[in-house]
């Protein structure tokens, strides 16, 4: 299986010394799984969705290969005193994304990771549940992290430590793992 990652820098790994992030991770143990980690940091949702098709074609395989979207983070930072991307251009940006990638193969959104600020934290459990509500209304199947995250703590302790946003290995371990045992990602992974 060719499997395409979109997203930000928690797909990208930032801050991973092992340079695998949660996505290397969760597809260690899958030799037949080609991962083409097309993470960029910095990214918001808008941004995503604008270059996905593009970066998807050349890759693509029929029957072969799986689209999965996460990002967000960036979407909830904010600039100039307000979000990067409003809730509702995030929806709509995840809407195209999802229900263009789905016509060409099994789709996959993993929600956005926790970070240690307050403020970005309250932002992003919101976008979490209206990107979960989102998905459940255009049947594209939603693996949400952001709570187990946040309740362990893991991920916000080893972000602290780092850069205030990234974790390192340990936390994308934990991610990788919440992924892994999600009956959505092995349906996703064994070709829907």
């Amino acid at each position: 299986m060719r499997l395409l990652a979109f997203g930000d820098s928690f797909v990208l790994g930032q801050g991973d010394p092992d340079h695998l992030g949660w996505i290397g991770r969760a597809v260690r143990a899958r030799p037949e799984v080609t991962l083409y980690n097309l993470g960029i940091r910095g990214e918001t949702s808008v941004e995503v969705a604008r270059r996905w098709r593009a970066e998807a074609a050349p890759r693509l395989r029929a029957g072969e290969s799986g689209i999965l979207f996460s990002f967000g983070a960036n979407d909830c930072q904010l600039e100039g005193g307000a979000p990067r991307v409003p809730t509702a251009e995030t929806l709509l940006a995840a809407r195209q994304a999802l229900t263009e990638a789905r016509q060409l193969a099994p789709i996959l959104m993993v929600g956005p990771p926790p970070m240690p600020d307050p403020g970005v934290a309250a932002r992003l459990e919101t976008l979490n549940e209206h990107l979960k509500t989102l998905g459940g209304r255009i049947q594209a199947p939603f693996i949400d992290v952001f709570r187990p995250l946040f309740a362990d703590g893991l991920w916000n302790r080893e972000a602290e430590m780092l850069d205030g946003a990234h974790p390192g290995a340990g936390g994308y371990q934990r991610m990788a793992d919440l992924v892994a045992a999600h009956p959505a990602w092995r349906a996703f992974l064994d070709g829907g």
